[in-house]
């Protein structure tokens, strides 16, 4: 039955048309998964207020202890046994030997996914949109069992592609770049979609906006006669953070910095005093929610190779200094960057003030880097996928 108000011949009342259902899938192992999914759901709604849209944290549906190990034990290996995460990330990475997962795996994951599994029935929603693999195994399960009409997408947030992203029974694969079709298109049987759509990775929208520089400079009261670094160090660790300052005092650029410290903050007295030592004015932050400023007024981002945050910096125009991307997924991250020619890579701290410099000292070469930033980032990602998806409820509501 079309979806147009009709005639109750029980009641005499008029029925109103049925709000279309979305239900976003994530993983919190990590902030990317959710924030992509935040900036597709305010895109949405941006184009279409009248729709039902829910966000769904997928481990919230499995069993405490193995969601609690699930999030936390991404960060914990590749931070502290690099080498056992390069493993178990590389040793299935190879697309030419890709095998579809075996039976015992289905089971077990079914059987842990039965709770989402009933949530999806309660809901029946029309589509679903999924940021993490295994949530877009389990939406692509629940839709060859259960409800067979519930449109399933899945949106890969990384630039490089792992073979736990080739997920069965998807009907629109949104990827970062044309290369990552391209790798993909060969497995359009195991998805069960040909339509595999290079967009870019979805962030918030402020980070795309065009902001006014030297007012944001008035704003924080930075000086606007130094270059500013921005120090994203969420992911390092303290004593990351505290030598990856030693080593920018040595700069020969003058310098101010903004350190992003999340759940380190406070940074550590001592390297203040060798910060003011060597004139360098700093700010420091814990958590924030003016991130898009920040980046929008710097000069460089020192930063891991998360895909989301890396992305966020691009929009705004910010050129990448990358210090020891974690091994697999950062790792791939950070050779697509290097490629496009808006990043550096960084092993060894010693060499820190010679990149930083490099660039800074070269008003040109950064002015490029912050062209080819804009460029990489494709800041309407998340536009581009409401359009498409809002674009298929419309015209399977006018086909039913």
């Amino acid at each position: 039955m079309a979806d147009g108000a009709n005639n109750d011949p029980d009641s005499g009342a008029i029925r109103q048309p049925q709000r279309k259902k979305i239900v976003l899938l994530y993983a919190s192992a990590g902030a990317g998964h959710r924030s992509a999914c935040e900036a597709v759901r305010q895109a949405i709604l941006d184009k279409e207020s009248d729709i039902d849209l829910k966000m769904v944290d997928i481990l919230g549906y499995l069993p405490k202890l193995f969601s609690q190990l699930y999030a936390g034990g991404y960060l914990t290996v590749v931070s502290r046994y690099p080498m056992l995460w390069y493993f178990m990330y590389e040793s299935g990475s190879d697309l030419a030997h890709y095998k579809p997962n075996g039976i015992w795996y289905r089971m077990l994951w079914q059987s842990l996914f039965q709770p989402l599994f009933n949530y999806l029935k309660h809901e029946k929603p029309d589509l679903i949109i999924s940021s993490h693999f295994h949530a877009s195994w389990a939406a692509g399960l629940y839709k060859s069992l259960h409800n067979p009409y519930c449109i399933t997408s899945t949106i890969v947030t990384d630039y490089g592609l792992h073979p736990v992203w080739i997920t069965p029974s998807q009907d629109y694969v949104f990827v970062a770049t044309e290369q990552l079709r391209s790798e993909l298109m060969p497995f359009c049987k195991y998805l069960g979609t040909e339509n595999i759509i290079p967009v870019g990775i979805p962030i918030k929208s402020q980070f795309g906006q065009q902001k006014d520089r030297a007012a944001l400079r008035t704003k924080f009261k930075l000086d606007p006669e130094r270059r500013t670094i921005l120090i994203l160090g969420g992911m390092f660790g303290s004593q990351n953070i505290r030598e990856i300052l030693f080593w920018l005092s040595e700069s020969a650029v003058p310098l101010q910095i903004i350190v992003v410290a999340g759940k380190h903050y406070p940074i550590m007295e001592n390297i203040k005093e060798k910060l003011v030592a060597n004139n360098i004015k700093y700010q420091f932050y814990g958590y924030i929610d003016f991130m898009d400023e920040l980046m929008a007024v710097s000069d460089l981002a020192v930063t891991k190779a998360g895909a989301l945050t890396t992305t966020e910096c691009l929009a705004s125009g910010l050129p990448l200094v990358i210090y020891r991307p974690y091994p697999g997924q950062e790792v791939r991250n950070c050779d697509y960057f290097l490629e496009q020619g808006v990043a550096v890579r960084v092993d060894q701290l010693s060499g820190l003030c010679h990149k930083v410099d490099s660039i800074l000292l070269d008003p040109r070469r950064l002015q490029n880097m912050r062209q080819k930033a804009i460029e990489a980032a494709r800041i309407n990602s998340a536009s581009k996928i409401a359009e498409n998806l809002i674009g298929v409820l419309v015209s399977e509501s006018t086909a039913s």
